[in-house]
């Protein structure tokens, strides 16, 4: 199997959080007690059982709201900054599946998890300590295996999360940047399994 990617075009998303809902109903996440802090946006950030969220990006623009809406989860980086670090405790403790997946293992339990979750430059793993374990998006890499999509870009209706070979993925980010104008850009980068097409370079402040 090819190395596969998900791209993401944030002018598409439209907030609904199909894919949040999705992401909880595949990997059978527990639903958390949220509350209204005066946003929009919930939960307020990942957790052990939140894999994916929908962030809610404000702006004013020529005295108008402007909202975009960016879908938070692991980056799956290539190479994986967790895995370099989990090598030198426990071989084995994170893997990368030939999908391009960047897995966690129960070996994981047997590593401080402060030297997995400092690794991660994006804040993204969390710890669940009644299980001991680490959790992030895994990219469904049960359900690309299976020949499936992932769950989130199955629920997608706008086309706004896009899957499928990694090259092809990139043909279409960059396709679409270019359409979008001389301010938007590529985030993070190439060198990971999960892209976003920015509108805006100016989102990068909000987003890291």
């Amino acid at each position: 199997m090819n190395n596969m990617a998900i791209f993401i075009d944030i002018s598409k998303c439209t907030a609904c959080r199909a894919c949040q809902v999705a992401c909880k109903n595949w990997n059978q996440l527990k639903a958390e007690q949220t509350e209204n802090r005066g946003s929009h946006e919930n939960p307020p950030d990942l957790s052990a059982h939140t894999w994916n969220r929908i962030r809610w990006v404000e702006e004013l623009k020529n005295r108008k709201i402007s909202w975009s809406f960016f879908n938070d989860r692991c980056r799956h980086c290539d190479p994986p900054d967790c895995k370099d670090a989990a090598d030198e405790f426990v071989k084995g403790a994170i893997i990368k599946d030939k999908t391009g997946a960047v897995i966690f293992t129960e070996k994981i339990k047997a590593i401080d998890p402060d030297e997995i979750l400092s690794a991660c430059p994006y804040d993204i793993p969390r710890y669940d300590p009644e299980t001991r374990m680490i959790y992030k998006c895994n990219f469904c890499f049960d359900r690309i295996n299976a020949g499936l999509t992932p769950a989130c870009v199955k629920a997608c209706s706008t086309g706004a999360l896009q899957f499928g070979d990694k090259t092809k993925m990139l043909h279409l980010a960059h396709d679409r940047i270019s359409q979008l104008g001389k301010n938007a850009t590529l985030y993070p980068g190439e060198d990971y399994n999960i892209f976003w097409a920015l509108p805006d370079k100016a989102l990068l402040k909000h987003i890291g």
